[in-house]
């Protein structure tokens, strides 16, 4: 925290960081359907109404999941993008950084994610998804991707299988290894949309 902050914006700083967490170890245990506001404000030892002050429904802790998921993407992409030139190479470990995601999160919060009445996932505008179509524009201008094919629905459809994977690694509890299955998978659809 930046030395400049009172001690009051300092407090509220960490009540938001506790309140989130508290959120979070409770979807992790009993799934986001499962819990109420007045459950996770008890863990988090504040009032119902202090987490409003935070979080303007249930909703907004499966917002903020998100973005800090997004935050993390804005972390990696770049090192990819340093590290590697060629575009299956960048394309592949793009997805390894969301298989990454997953697993720091560890499967039981993918679990409780992962879910149908999860609506997050088609949330157009963000950032992770924003980062992939210019990705894909400027492979398209390299020559890499076929002009024809639109970014954006490329995106779509790599979300869609990457969503797939990862959902799969939590059918078996997080038995398999999914970086390696990411990495197959997606290997094998980035080359649909290559020109060789």
């Amino acid at each position: 925290m930046p030395e400049s902050l009172t001690s009051r914006e300092k407090q509220a700083i960490a009540t938001k960081k506790r309140i989130y967490r508290c959120g979070v170890e409770l979807i992790k245990k009993y799934g986001y359907d499962n819990i109420t506001v007045k459950e996770i404000a008890e863990k988090a030892n504040v009032s119902i109404g202090n987490y409003y002050h935070y979080f303007k429904s249930k909703y907004d802790l499966l917002v903020e999941i998100f973005k800090h998921g997004d935050e993390f993407f804005e972390a990696e992409v770049p090192k990819i993008l340093d590290e590697y030139k060629d575009c299956k190479d960048i394309l592949v470990q793009y997805f390894l950084v969301y298989a990454r995601l997953s697993i720091n999160d560890g499967v039981e919060m993918a679990k409780n994610l992962y879910i149908p009445t999860n609506k997050m996932f088609l949330t157009h505008g963000r950032s992770m998804q924003n980062m992939l179509i210019q990705i894909l524009k400027n492979e398209q201008e390299k020559g890499k991707i076929p002009n024809t094919l639109d970014c954006e629905e490329i995106t779509e459809k790599l979300f869609i299988v990457a969503r797939g994977v990862i959902f799969d690694w939590c059918l078996k509890d997080g038995k398999t290894d999914l970086l390696a299955e990411m990495k197959e998978i997606i290997s094998r659809m980035v080359e649909s949309y290559i020109k060789k």
